[in-house]
């Protein structure tokens, strides 16, 4: 493995923990700076956070805003846009199923209970694809964890949820080992400017999906992936019958993308 995909990797695991920590003190935004300093000073849409004995500072990176009020039975979320994405949407979680709308307004009452909404996310699609911007949990999930390989964990979760089960593919190896060269070499974009996404793999397939990875271990890769409502998405959309799984291990990191299809 490079070094610098080992260097990338420390520092995406720990922004991700950080950002958890972030989000447990009310900061819900996911596009951030976070910079180690010796005093910690939060100003307007930044939070301070302390991880393994460090004080960091996470600051939103970008002008996009987003703010989740329960009014009686309901959840009212508003937004404000950034230029720099062409389009929004968000990811209702509810007990077993994750619900995609495009955000076509600044403010919308959300159709799902408030009492029955697991988590809220909106991801903004920018030039390097899809991105989270904004995620905030409301209540717990229960889902399957990690389970021997990824193959038994996914069918295992998509039969709590009631779900025809979803088969390998080799068909899609060549797209999924393409993904992963993507990852070790860009980092976690879904898009580039040099080799396009994975509807320039050559894949014909009519609905396609992609989740990509870093983690210690495929266990921490599993949790990550079932606590994102954009990612669960795709794990448990019935829309998905097929997939191929391509993975890379070092003895301190695991890379991974997953392309699932109809």
């Amino acid at each position: 493995m490079s070094f610098f995909w080992l260097a990338l990797f420390s520092y995406l695991f720990e922004k991700d923990t950080i950002l958890e920590k972030a989000e447990t003190a009310g900061f819900f935004y996911k596009n951030a700076d976070i910079s180690e300093v010796a005093e910690c000073k939060a100003a307007e849409n930044s939070v301070c956070v302390s991880h393994n004995g460090k004080n960091y500072l996470v600051k939103k990176r970008d002008s996009f805003s987003a703010a989740a009020e329960t009014v009686k039975d309901s959840v009212r979320l508003s937004m404000t846009p950034d230029s720099a994405y062409i389009s929004y949407f968000l990811y209702v979680q509810t007990d077993c199923a994750v619900h995609k709308v495009r955000l076509t307004k600044r403010e919308i009452i959300i159709s799902e209970k408030a009492d029955k909404i697991l988590r809220l996310q909106i991801a903004g699609t920018g030039v390097n694809g899809p991105e989270i911007l904004w995620s905030r949990k409301f209540n717990e999930a229960k889902l399957p964890p990690f389970s021997v390989s990824f193959d038994k964990s996914l069918n295992l979760l998509r039969k709590q949820c009631k779900l025809p089960s979803i088969s390998i593919d080799s068909g899609l190896e060549e797209a999924a080992e393409r993904s992963l060269a993507k990852v070790q070499n860009e980092g976690l974009k879904h898009y580039s400017s040099k080799d396009g996404g994975i509807r320039h793999t050559g894949v014909r397939k009519k609905i396609l999906g992609e989740n990509l990875f870093s983690a210690k271990s495929e266990a921490e890769a599993w949790k990550m992936l079932v606590s994102s409502p954009s990612h669960l998405y795709n794990l448990i959309n019935p829309q998905f019958r097929h997939y191929f799984y391509a993975v890379k291990k070092d003895k301190d990191a695991v890379i991974g993308a997953v392309i699932f299809s109809d």
